[in-house]
C-alpha cells in the first residue's frame, strides 16, 4: 500500500508464548546501543491502541541500504529484514512472543517504508522489547531496546505524537516551528492536562564527587489544558523551552513527555553550547576566564589551541570533543540534555564504552577487557520518573578520583 512514497507493511505477531532463550539479554554487551557507527539508526514508536495490543512503529531508511542489482531484470532493490523479541525484563529467560519478516522491494520504488508491528500483551505492566534490523544486501544489523508499558491508561505509550501532514514523530525533542499533535488512545477523553515545567540543571559532577541535592520538584511551572475531539488535540507549537507532560488523569503522574531546548539541539552549532561542556575539563578559574572574555568565540578557540598546541591538532581534538557531545545528547537525553547527565558526561571525556550491560534498573558500563584490574567499571541505577525511561544515575564512588584526573589531563597534553 503506497501511501505518499511511504510503503507500509505490517508484521502480525503469532502467539509464541513461553519459548526459551539460552541466554538473558543482561548477559549480552550492549555497547552497540551508544555506537554511532552504525549503518542506520534504529527508532521506533510504541502505542497501545486500547485493547491490550501494541502497534510499534518502525521507519527504515532506504538510503542507508545496500542496493544490489538484479541480475535478470537489471534493477536495484534492497533487502532487509526486522525481527523482534518481547521480555518481561531484561534478566527474563523466557520469550514471550516474537516474530521476524524479510523484505525485498526489488519491484518498488519507494523512498521510506514504514514497518508496523502488532503485539499482544500477555497482561498489564512493563515489558522488554529488544527490536533488530538486518540489511541483509550487507549482512549487518542494529539492535535497539525499548520499554513497552501497559500499566495503564495512562502510561505514555497510550499516546502518539504527529507532526505535519499527521507524519508520526520518532524524537522526543523539538523545536519552535515543529508543528505537533497528540493523539490518544483513550477516544472518550475530551481534555488533556498539561504541567509545563523550566528547570536549568546543573551539569553532572565528576564520579567520585556526590551531588548535594538530587530531588526532583514536581510542581509545575505552568498547568494547562488542551481540548481533544476523536482522541486528537488540534495542531500545536511549543511557544517555550522546557519539558511538557501531558496527563488524561492529573492524580496521578503518569502520562507523555515532550521536550524543547534551544533550536537546533542535539547540534552544537555556536559558541555559548560549546563553552558549558568545557567545564569536565577546564579549572574553575579557566572556565570563569572564558565566560567573561568580551569575545567568547575567540576565548573558546584559543583554549582549543593553547591545549592542543597547533591549530591541525585543536581541529581534530574540537571535532572528537564535540562529537561526544551531539552523541551524548542524542543517547541520554531524558528531561534534561544528555550532555548534561552522568552518562553524558563519562561518555565525553572517556568516549564510548567498551562493555555495556543493562538489567533491571541498573546499567553497566565497563571501559577496557573484562576482568583486567586496569579496567575501569560504571554502574548507574535507573531513577524511576514519569517523564522519560531514559533517565539513569552513576553510583559515586572516591575511588575514581586519580583514574578521573589521568582521563582528563589526557585532554590536556
Amino acid at each position: 500500500m503506497m501511501i505518499k512514497k511511504s510503503l507500509y507493511f505490517i508484521l502480525l505477531a503469532l502467539a509464541v508464548t513461553a519459548c526459551f532463550n539460552l541466554n538473558k539479554i543482561s548477559l549480552y554487551n550492549l555497547s552497540s546501543i551508544y555506537n554511532n557507527t552504525a549503518f542506520t539508526e534504529l527508532k521506533a514508536v510504541v502505542f497501545n491502541s486500547g485493547d491490550n495490543t501494541a502497534h510499534i512503529f518502525v521507519p527504515v531508511i532506504r538510503n542507508d541500504m545496500i542496493t544490489e542489482q538484479d541480475e535478470e531484470s537489471g534493477k536495484g532493490y534492497i533487502k532487509f529484514a526486522v525481527k523482534y523479541e518481547l521480555f518481561r525484563t531484561y534478566e527474563s529467560k523466557d520469550i514471550l512472543d516474537s516474530a521476524s519478516i524479510i523484505i525485498d522491494d526489488s519491484t518498488l520504488n519507494i523512498a521510506d517504508t514504514l514497518i508496523e508491528i502488532v503485539i499482544n500483551y500477555p497482561s498489564e505492566g512493563k515489558y522488554i522489547l529488544k527490536l533488530e534490523l538486518t540489511d541483509l544486501n550487507r549482512v549487518d544489523v542494529v539492535r535497539n531496546f525499548y520499554t513497552l508499558d501497559n500499566s495503564g491508561n495512562g502510561s505514555s505509550n497510550n499516546f502518539l505524537l504527529r507532526g505535519r501532514d499527521n507524519k508520526i514523530q520518532y524524537a522526543s525533542v523539538f523545536s519552535s516551528d515543529d508543528e505537533l499533535l497528540l493523539e490518544s488512545s483513550a477516544r472518550d477523553i475530551e481534555t488533556l492536562f498539561v504541567r509545563f515545567y523550566q528547570r536549568d540543571f546543573p551539569l553532572a559532577l565528576p564520579p567520585f564527587l556526590e551531588e548535594s541535592n538530587t530531588r526532583f520538584e514536581f510542581n509545575a511551572d505552568s498547568v494547562f489544558s488542551m481540548g481533544l475531539e476523536d482522541g486528537r488535540t488540534d495542531h500545536y507549537y511549543l511557544p517555550e523551552e522546557g519539558f511538557y507532560h501531558f496527563q488524561t488523569d492529573t492524580s496521578q503522574r503518569s502520562g507523555f513527555t515532550i521536550f524543547r531546548f534551544y533550536d537546533g539541539f542535539p547540534k552544537v552549532y555556536s559558541s555559548q553550547h560549546m563553552l558549558a561542556p568545557l567545564r569536565y575539563i577546564t579549572t574553575k578559574k579557566e572556565y570563569e576566564d572564558i565566560v567573561q572574555d568580551v569575545d567568547l568565540k575567540l576565548a573558546v578557540d584559543n583554549f582549543w589551541l593553547e591545549t592542543a598546541g597547533n591549530p591541525t591538532r585543536a581541529r581534530a581534538m574540537i571535532q572528537k570533543y564535540y562529537s561526544r557531545v551531539e552523541d551524548a545528547n542524542k543517547f541520554f537525553t531524558s528531561y534534561h540534555e544528555g550532555w548534561k547527565t552522568d552518562r553524558g558526561l563519562l561518555y565525553i571525556v572517556y568516549g564510548p564504552p567498551k562493555i555495556v550491560y543493562r538489567g533491571k534498573g541498573v546499567e553497566e558500563w565497563l571501559y577496557g577487557e573484562k576482568g583486567n584490574s586496569n579496567s575501569i567499571r560504571f554502574e548507574f541505577v535507573k531513577v524511576e520518573n514519569p517523564f522519560s525511561e531514559n533517565d539513569y544515575s552513576l553510583v559515586k564512588s572516591p575511588s575514581y578520583k586519580e583514574k578521573w584526573y589521568n582521563i582528563v589531563n589526557t585532554w590536556r597534553r
